[in-house]
């Protein structure tokens, strides 16, 4: 276990080292390979797992897939602080990265070794569920944590989250094409998930050996002794520093507009297209481009400053999700290739609401450490990822709401596509386009207030006016 102190840590001079090489920034970002399989499979294959696989009602199994996701509210903050505090030879973040990414794969393994069926199940999967996602948190927050803390520059940390959110990319594409491939191959049931489990934690595995031998090298022993914050102090840090406020709340509107965006791609493709096949077509067609075009986005963001590249990002995203509010009025036949086009430019804008409010949250946590002389990077991390989280939950629930409200009827047989209401089929459309609207007209609104000095001097370097790169309210 890695050790604590209770008063004072060590804080790492980045600077001093220079920034990371690119080898560097990519192992880094090769660990979100790691970190979207985890999120990304339970998410897709969990709950069909407990209803058509080991028996669980489906109400009971809703409650055993999201409870234990509330749980990171508390832990990811928390394990931020034991990160900051902790003082070894290997600096503070590589031990709890390497304890959490040893775990969590076996974690993973065991919410699919389920050996009982039934309510005992549930009672199985939502305990390995929810110590798996501590064991999570105990990888990710410390890892998240790290362009803020070995960056050095606004543009060495930029670059090392556009790494990580192309590599998230691949894990997510792992999740949906090949998970369920293996399931099939190894044989439908538990053996099949169980096959599939063991394989996609060797992968997570790789991932994570790579980002902490060589993406976290960086994080080494410390050479300047400082105070860190505690839980109690959060709040004060986050009063005291409105660039902290507000990319935090730049992060849970685009996390909302991005959840609202994936949850109903399913209900697109089942109800509206009108053919189950639809789903992977649309999943290949939101990724893709997000992979694509994220070196544009790294550039346009050195370029012309992250403000403005947010919004433009933003407005793509707003654009594509309204172009799916046609598909209720087109033919039959011209609906997939609409639906298509739509995820196409949503998938643009995405690569870049998900790479750069990180990369503004790592500006300002390094500024503000800087500034105070205090280690904070894995709290306001953990408080980052708690808000997410929160983000994430509260779209799904709102669209799951409003499908309610349109009389949408559910079904539990799934080889049968329920005939629904004609308002229910504008809804699931009409829903994406209009939250997904709210949340970047919000996110200019947030936008307008977003300051940093940090980033000022950045482009001032580069030779960019100051209005190009901020606003203040």
């Amino acid at each position: 276990m890695p050790s604590r102190t209770t008063s004072t840590v060590s804080s790492p001079p980045p600077s001093a080292k220079g920034p990371p090489s690119t080898f560097e920034q990519a192992s880094f970002g090769a660990g979100s390979i790691a970190t979207g399989i985890f999120i990304t499979v339970p998410g897709l294959m969990l709950l069909y797992y407990l209803t058509d696989t080991l028996g669980v009602a489906a109400g009971v199994a809703g409650i055993v897939v999201v409870v234990p996701r509330l749980l990171d509210i508390v832990t990811n903050p928390f394990v931020g602080r034991l990160s900051d505090r902790t003082r070894t030879r290997w600096g503070p973040r590589r031990p709890w990265m390497a304890l959490g990414g040893l775990l969590f794969p076996t974690a993973f393994v065991l919410l699919f070794l389920a050996p009982v069926k039934g309510d005992a199940a549930a009672l199985w999967v939502g305990i390995t569920f929810a110590l798996g996602g501590m064991c999570f948190a105990a990888y990710i927050v410390p890892w998240s944590s790290l362009p803020a803390e070995v960056g050095g520059t606004s543009r060495a940390r930029t670059g090392m989250i556009s790494w990580r959110t192309a590599f998230v990319a691949v894990g997510i594409l792992i999740s949906g094409g090949l998970a369920p491939v293996l399931v099939d191959a190894f044989g439908e049931g538990v053996g099949g998930y169980r096959a599939m489990a063991l394989c996609m934690a060797a992968l997570m595995t790789v991932a994570v050996v790579v980002s902490v031998r060589y993406g976290a090298r960086r994080s080494t022993a410390d050479t300047e002794t400082v105070r860190s914050v505690g839980l109690k102090e959060l709040f004060g840090v986050l009063k005291a520093s409105r660039p902290l406020r507000t990319t935090l709340l730049l992060i849970m509107l685009c996390e909302t507009a991005a959840a609202i965006g994936l949850t109903a791609a399913p209900y697109i493709a089942d109800h509206v297209v009108g053919s189950e096949a639809a789903v992977a077509v649309l999943f290949v067609s939101l990724v893709t481009p997000l992979m694509a075009t994220m070196p544009w986005w790294t550039r346009f963001a050195t370029r012309r400053g992250k403000v403005t590249a947010l919004r433009a990002a933003g407005a793509l995203f707003a654009v594509g999700s309204l172009g799916l509010v046609p598909l209720y009025f087109v033919a039959e036949e011209a609906r997939l290739l609409t639906a298509v086009v739509a995820m196409v430019v949503m998938g643009v804008g995405f690569a870049g609401t998900s790479m750069l409010p990180q990369a503004m949250l790592a500006d300002a946590v390094a500024n503000e450490s800087s500034r105070s002389g205090r280690r904070q990077a894995g709290l306001v991390t953990g408080a980052a990822n708690a808000a997410e989280t929160m983000a994430s939950s509260l779209a799904a629930g709102v669209y799951a709401a409003l499908l309610g409200l349109s009389g949408f009827v559910s079904s539990d047989n799934e080889d049968e596509i329920v005939a629904q209401p004609d308002i229910a089929l504008f809804t699931i459309v009409g829903a994406v386009g209009a939250l997904a609207a709210l949340a970047v007209i919000l996110l200019w609104f947030t936008l307008r207030r977003y300051t940093h000095e940090e980033s000022l001097a950045d482009h001032a370097a580069a030779g960019l006016p100051h209005g190009d790169v901020t606003r203040h309210a």
